[in-house]
């Protein structure tokens, strides 16, 4: 059977210690890892507020993984989750069905492209703000000096 491409949502409680927090993602690593599985895209969420509460809290801690592996791999993590206490709610979405190496490889790429997309535009973004900072500076300059002038002119 080919490997596929899945992406697991996962909300935990919102007040778990970083050392709890680190041990946790490190037992889906693990889990990851024993089955076979590759990650393709990891993104922690941190805190967030929820729509509505959920075992009477009303934040949560929003984790996300996009991964590659088996529907063994799927299911041993999801029979995980299920029984640990510190996961609210979860859910495991399949992405692709046929999810090959070679395709892992080519997603990882436009995922590296999309960062480098993203700070590159970040960069633009704060040299252009940082030229409007230095244009405002030098037109308060400009303005203090013809003040000056029309005080010398009286």
């Amino acid at each position: 059977m080919h490997p596929r491409r899945y992406e697991t949502f996962i909300m935990l409680a919102p007040n778990l210690e970083a050392e709890v927090m680190e041990t946790f993602k490190n037992k889906v690593d693990g889990i990851m890892a024993s089955e076979g599985g590759q990650l393709v895209k990891f993104e922690d969420w941190g805190r967030r507020l929820l729509s509505d509460p959920v075992k009477k809290e009303l934040y949560g801690h929003y984790l996300l993984y996009d991964f590659q592996g088996s529907p063994g791999l799927a299911a041993e993590l999801e029979r995980n989750l299920k029984i640990d206490e510190k996961v609210f709610k979860y859910l495991t979405l399949v992405l692709e069905k046929k999810f090959t190496d070679e395709d892992l490889v080519k997603a990882k790429e436009a995922l590296m492209a999309e960062a480098a997309r993203r700070e590159a535009e970040k960069a633009r973004a704060a040299q252009v703000d940082q030229e409007a900072a230095d244009e405002d500076d030098g037109d308060q300059v400009d303005g203090d000096d013809d003040a000056a002038e029309d005080d010398d002119e009286e």
